[in-house]
């Protein structure tokens, strides 16, 4: 995919992995929506490594509220794009934006 080497695609591969992975643990029930959880929280942490890592150690709270905000956005458009009235091409539109 010859795909940059930035943080920006690194997030973004992270947001589409686990929402694939949170979206399937979902189906286990309430098992499964906890494990959910605890493996979201560790993604919160993996990404606020990451952040620091990259050097943004100013404003690092309000860094991680915006990633936050692209997370549970990307999600609910990841979603949306699967729904049976949603037009073929739609996932693959909401994936490459």
């Amino acid at each position: 995919f010859n795909l940059e080497k930035t943080f920006k695609t690194t997030f973004s591969l992270l947001v589409l992995h686990m929402w694939f992975y949170l979206r399937r643990i979902k189906q286990e029930g309430n098992d499964g929506v906890e494990f959910g959880q605890y493996l979201y929280e560790i993604y919160n942490h993996d990404v606020e490594l990451r952040v620091s890592k990259a050097g943004v150690n100013l404003l690092l709270i309000k860094w991680m509220k915006e990633l936050e905000k692209i997370f549970y956005g990307n999600i609910v458009a990841y979603d949306a794009a699967i729904l049976p009235e949603a037009k073929p091409g739609d996932f693959a539109t909401v994936i490459w934006r």
